[in-house]
């Protein structure tokens, strides 16, 4: 049944503190861009130690959104934490003593669905679907060097020259293809096979890796447009440091890769056909985004990141008490770094007066989160609220219903029209520029709906504009109300590192 207009307006009260507390979670990692310079809250960057209480090597971290993630180990090790790294459970193994072998990569494609891969004399893959349990699905190539899953059924892995590729979550694999290149070896062109080191979606269907030409100093970059199906040869550049690097793509034009040993870094714009050299940047074998706008890359102990999608990167050597292994960046302001004797460190985006924890290490603070769109949608509020009065709340005089046709509320709808456009365009600006790239379909999902719900925030303004009495207006309205709780809900959804309802 449809609420009322009065119905509406008592409830408006309660929107609003929900929004206002909204804005009160965000404000940790938020920079007050409305606020003066001499108002401006200061921030800080800080790792604290979070570590497992055991004697292990730690060597893969991913965490699915700020507060929850898995680590990976020694000794058949599976460490997950839900209060962000306050407490660990061991999934799997988790005593030092014992004789299984590691785990050496964790990926994940939602908050609970995952995988995980154990070398022992075969590689052993396990899988997660309820993020509490693991099953062992399958067996890949022994010494493989990377894989990468871009849904819950899609994925790829590389074994020296070879992709293969599952449809079926993992349980079976194809070799679909066989790297070979055209280089040219002593003045003579050769066709030579190609040794592959890395492979990442950039979306469901696009997919790179990166490798070098064996017997030639050349780095080559693969491309596939149907999820890995098929693969063509898109660059070689001429490299004499190897590609066992880092490779990330941002989107499905703008890309990185980093060299052997940290020595050199390359940036494509235009989906992996032409690349430009980077100027003395120091970049690792892991390269990672938490969103278009902040990267890291972690070399031994020294962290190189941009702030601005790549454009600039800085460097800055952080003393860790062990040797890192590997990090996750699950959202700007927060990051995990493991490593051995059970060492986990937590970064995040303080402000400066706040108590850090004994034996913290000082870092560079990343810039906040977007303030602007939570004033836009506060505004939003505060105007709706305006015209429930004015067509049906207590301040409307009669019995129980305003005047849809008033002056008043014209000048109303007037002023609300301004609001509903900058909100409408604003919040998905914002979803582009803060998109999750650490589970890139969950966050091409979540700006896929931003999107739609700005145009829907139009499109039921539009039909309020219309509305030729007060039943329709109320109608309307509601539709208005509905918009405007969805917004919030997928902004929250930024705070949070995940689509809504994961």
């Amino acid at each position: 049944m449809r609420r009322p207009i009065h119905g509406l307006f008592e409830s408006r009260i309660s929107r609003f503190l929900q929004l206002a507390l909204a804005l009160v979670a965000f404000m940790p990692v938020l920079v007050a861009a409305q606020a003066t310079p001499a108002a401006a809250p200061k921030f800080k960057g800080v790792w604290e130690p979070v570590n497992y209480g055991e004697d292990i090597n730690l060597t893969d971290v991913f965490f699915v959104t700020p507060e929850i993630g898995y680590v990976g180990g020694a000794a058949g090790t599976i460490l997950k934490t839900i209060d962000a790294g306050a407490t660990w459970e061991a999934q799997l193994g988790g005593d030092p003593q014992s004789e299984e072998r590691e785990i050496r990569q964790l990926w994940f494609v939602t908050p609970t669905t995952g995988w995980a891969t154990q070398t022992s004399s075969q590689t052993h893959l396990f899988r997660t679907t309820d993020g509490e349990t693991w099953t062992r699905i399958s067996t890949i190539a022994e010494h493989y060097q990377d894989i990468a899953f871009a849904t819950e059924t899609d994925g790829v892995y590389i074994k020296n020259e070879h992709i293969l590729r599952t449809t079926d979550g993992g349980k079976t694999w194809k070799d679909v293809y066989e790297c070979a290149v055209k280089a040219e070896v002593d003045g003579l062109m050769r066709q030579v096979g190609c040794y592959l080191w890395k492979i990442r979606y950039a979306s469901p269907s696009l997919v790179f890796a990166l490798g070098q030409a064996k017997h030639v100093d050349a780095a080559v970059v693969l491309k596939s447009q149907d999820g890995g199906a098929s693969w063509d040869v898109v660059t070689v550049l001429n490299d004499e440091n190897g590609s066992e690097g880092g490779l990330f793509f941002l989107d499905e034009s703008t890309g990185y890769f980093s060299t052997k040993y940290a020595k050199a870094a390359y940036r494509t714009a235009d989906g992996g056909a032409t690349w430009t050299g980077l100027p003395a940047t120091t970049m690792a074998r892991q390269i990672v985004f938490a969103d278009p706008g902040v990267g890291w890359a972690l070399h031994y102990k020294k962290l190189t990141y941009t702030t601005d999608g790549g454009r600039r990167w800085f460097s800055r050597e952080i003393p860790f008490p062990a040797m890192p292994n590997a990090f996750s960046l699950p959202r700007r302001d927060r990051a995990y770094v493991v490593g051995e004797h059970g060492m986990i460190y937590r970064y995040s985006v303080l402000e400066t007066s706040a108590p850090t924890a004994a034996r913290a290490i000082a870092a560079p603070a990343m810039p906040g989160l977007d303030t602007a769109v939570l004033g836009q949608l506060a505004q939003l509020e505060t105007r709706l609220d305006k015209i429930d009065t004015l067509v049906g709340g207590p301040a409307a005089s009669g019995n129980g219903g305003g005047d849809w046709s008033s002056a008043a509320v014209d000048q109303q709808l007037a002023q609300l029209q301004t609001t509903v456009d900058t909100v409408a365009t604003g919040v998905p600006a914002m979803a582009t520029r803060h998109r999750n790239l650490n589970l890139v379909m969950l966050g091409l999902d979540l700006l896929g709906d931003v999107t739609g719900q700005g145009s829907g925030l139009k499109e039921a303004f539009t039909t309020l504009r219309q509305a030729k009495d007060l039943n329709s207006a109320s109608s309307a309205l509601q539709a208005l109300h509905g918009q405007l709780d969805a917004m919030k809900t997928s902004v929250e959804s930024f705070r949070t590192a995940k689509k809504s309802g994961s």
